[in-house]
Parts: C-alpha cells; structure tokens; sequence
C-alpha cells in the first residue's frame, strides 16, 4: 500500500471544518469512519461493510445477512470511499479491497 509524503496526514486539522463536517454528515460515513479508527489497521470493505450495519442495528457483525452487507458495501463504494479518498482520510487498497484511516480525529473533531 502506498504510503503518502506529507506531515500532515494524520492531521485533522489540516482538513477545513466544512470538509469535516460534510464528511460526518452521513451516518453511514461517520460510522465507518468510527469503526476504522478503532480498528487501528486496513479493513477489507465488506468487513467494514458488515461492521456499519451491525453499529446501526446494534446487533454482532455476524447477525448481518449477506444482502445488506452487500448493499452497505455498494453505498460504501459509490457514495462514502470516493469522498473519503479524495480528502486524504482514507486510502483504499484496490489490490486487496482493504481502506485505511490515514486521519485520526476526524469523528472526535466533528463533536466538539
């Protein structure tokens, strides 16, 4: 995985608040971005996918049905990924199909 060359990628505020608060605006999204925080190391998306869905639901990953797991996983391809990759707060590894939080603080920012 390719790792970037600046100082400030773990850096919140590096990021404008309206970047942050646009980016903690979908519940899906700042879910996503909780869980990765948590996990400290890259994350293959469905497992992602299946963590957001059993946070919401309340209820363990394994409780979640491969139906929305999958349908997690496509909102998560098609709406949240593109928008955390280009604020540098993720990077997605499409070798592997893992995302990782390259910005700390970004959900505890987002609360104050």
């Amino acid at each position: 995985m390719a790792t970037r060359g600046t100082d400030d990628d773990s850096d919140p505020a590096a990021l404008p608040d309206s970047v942050v608060d646009d980016l903690l605006e979908a519940d899906s999204r700042r879910l996503a971005l909780s869980i990765l925080d948590e996990r400290d190391r890259p994350v293959v998306v469905g497992d992602l996918a299946a963590a957001v869905v059993a946070r919401r639901r309340g209820v363990p990953e394994s409780a979640v049905s491969d139906v929305d797991r999958e349908a997690m996983r496509e909102e998560l391809f098609t709406e949240h990924i593109p928008k955390l990759t280009a604020t540098g707060v993720v990077e997605y590894d499409s070798m592997v199909g893992t995302v990782e939080l390259r910005r700390r603080g970004i959900v505890g920012r987002g609360r104050a």
